[in-house]
């Protein structure tokens, strides 16, 4: 078999949408140049760290500078084809990728392997005190994956179906392959953990890796300041190789001088930073200041889809009392989810959307469908709840403890909610806020609470059962363990028909709801992104990668003229 790729193709497979407000496109002329500030979908949270060797789910977020193999190709967006809202934390068709630093990309086989095509002009520019202004060689690239995969903090079996990475010219890259993956492309070209870093930073001790000042890469910014719980300042980078063209004409990246995150804890200022224009783009508003901001700044542009994350109470199936199925599904049935849903949420939300989402057409199993044991999982049945924890030896009740991060006002609100309704069977939830270091360092160590809720990105159907469900996964706080589970999953890695892999995955997300309930499934709110109209060339769009908004950022151009008229001079 030899498939070539180059990411001009016809959509073939479903893609996300989501509901957006925008006015009709008209001709106008581009103004380069200019500050793009943004409150992103993770405003509370400074970048974890720098260190590229770390496996940080947020690296790709954070890194604005970097770039990777491949990536979402926005034609297939609103800006174009419209068959993908381009929201998602981290699934793309295979269909719908195009070349980044790769410029096209080939499967072969005997041997089977997939090899890259490297762009020619691309470079990394210097970094002070750590490199020099040199081209982009496919050794580069090379040294990225044997570098990460060398890492401590690696994931299990990430890379495990590379035998190795070879440099076969100065442009060509190849990925020796011992088995088919039918996910290498996520796991290796646009994921979270593939942003490609020069082996001079690659070099450095764990302290010089993790310095904000030596983060450099081939993206369309370089990162100039950090204030941590302030600020991330991204300068244009004027050595970058993409081009955009608009209206006929093409233009070099980025279109804007200059990208600012702004971290703000504190929700209401967030809010009061958008209204008053001092935030171009707030990429997550809560519902509960949707109507509030509509009628004190109408002229704000509206995106809403559901979240692209589960949010669940992960129970640890490794231990006493949540080593017992019939307490953790008395820990579902104690829960009035519904009423979560209607009164928390306004109704604006999905009550199952994780593992599989309600988006993905042929994986996902609707409630109604679901077995007996699947659909009582989502009623209100407290009577129930307190028989199933008499039959499992706590008459009397049980104790236990639960970590949440507390800088997600969502989950502060629910764990309030179900420490009420726990109390009405005997149970009681012992809350221990924590700040995002500490919070996150706890999954997956042996003080990791019984109890650890956690938003678990969506992604695509295959990498969000292998990482929430496969044995020793890192992002499987449930410490969920089945050899099932952990056959059907190798089984659909393998599988390179897609029809016959839509069903193992579609029959092993019923497998784990009906059977294992390993925590407590809890609704999934609405989204919301608002921006100002001045915001040009954008329509909503969030990620071209796993939680990547780089390329989507580089495209903007902000009307200054529009934005003075509005009366919101800088």
């Amino acid at each position: 078999m030899k498939a070539i790729h180059t990411g001009k193709r016809l959509l073939l497979a479903g893609a996300l949408s989501a509901a957006l407000v925008v006015p009709p496109l008209a001709a106008e002329e581009v103004q380069l140049g200019g500050e793009l500030n943004v409150v992103t979908m993770y405003r509370t949270l400074d970048a974890v760290t720098w260190d590229p060797q770390t496996w940080n789910w947020k690296n790709s977020h954070d890194g604005l500078f970097m770039d990777h193999l491949l990536r979402g190709n926005l034609d297939y967006g609103p800006r174009g084809k419209d068959v993908n809202a381009f929201t998602n934390q981290a699934f793309i068709p295979y269909e719908q990728l195009e070349g980044d630093l790769a410029e096209s990309w080939e499967i072969l086989e005997d041997p089977l392997r997939i090899v890259f095509h490297l762009r020619d002009d691309v470079y990394w520019p210097a970094r002070e005190g750590l490199m020099e202004k040199r081209k982009l060689v496919a050794d580069d690239v090379v040294n990225h994956f044997e570098q990460i995969w060398a890492a401590e903090r690696r994931i299990p079996e990430f890379y495990d179906f590379v035998d190795k990475w070879e440099a076969q010219d100065e442009r060509t890259v190849v990925a020796h392959l011992n088995h088919w993956h039918s996910n290498w492309h996520y796991r290796m070209a646009w994921g979270y953990f593939d942003a490609i870093a020069p082996p001079e930073w690659h070099a450095l001790d764990s302290e010089g890796r993790g310095d904000w000042r030596n983060a450099t890469g081939t993206g369309a910014y370089r990162l100039a300041d950090v204030e941590r719980g302030s600020r991330q300042v991204y300068e244009r980078n004027p050595d970058h190789w993409d081009t955009v063209e608009i209206d006929g004409e093409t233009y070099d990246l980025p279109l804007n001088d200059k990208v600012t995150y702004r971290i703000i804890k504190d929700e209401a200022s967030a809010i009061a930073a958008l209204r008053s224009g001092r935030v171009d783009i707030m990429e997550g508003v809560r519902w509960q200041f949707v109507d509030e901001l509509k009628k004190g700044a109408p002229d704000l542009i509206w995106r809403e889809a559901l979240e692209s994350a589960g949010h669940y109470m992960a129970l640890r199936n490794d231990i006493p009392p949540f080593d017992d199925v019939r307490v953790r599904r008395a820990l579902n049935l104690a829960v009035d989810q519904g009423a979560i849903l209607e009164g928390l949420l306004d109704g604006r939300g999905e009550l199952l959307e994780y593992p599989i989402s309600t988006t993905q057409e042929g994986y996902y199993t609707p409630i109604d469908e679901l077995d007996e044991a699947g659909r009582e999982l989502f009623d209100y049945n407290p009577e129930r709840a307190m028989e199933l924890l008499k039959e499992a030896g706590y008459e009397d009740g049980l104790t236990f403890k639960v970590q949440v991060f507390s800088g997600n006002p969502y989950h502060m609100d629910l764990v309030n909610l179900m420490e009420a309704y726990y109390s009405a069977v005997g149970v009681k939830m012992e809350i221990q806020s924590m700040e995002y270091g500490a919070y996150r360092s706890m999954m997956g160590h042996e003080n990791q609470a019984p109890g650890y809720m956690i938003t678990n990105g969506a992604g695509n159907p295959l990498q969000v059962l292998r990482k929430s469900y496969l044995a020793g996964q890192t992002w499987n706080p449930d410490r969920h363990s089945d050899s099932h589970v952990d056959e059907q999953l190798n089984k659909a890695i393998r599988e390179r028909d897609l029809e016959a892999q839509k069903e193992i995955l579609k029959d092993l997300n019923v497998y784990v709801l009906e059977e294992n309930v390993p925590h407590v499934f809890l609704p999934t709110p609405t989204a919301y992104s608002a921006w100002w109209p001045w915001v040009k060339n954008y329509h909503g769009e969030l990620r071209v990668g796993a939680v990547r908004p780089g390329p989507i950022y580089s495209r903007i151009w902000i009307d200054q003229k529009m934005k003075e008229e509005m009366g919101f001079d800088d």
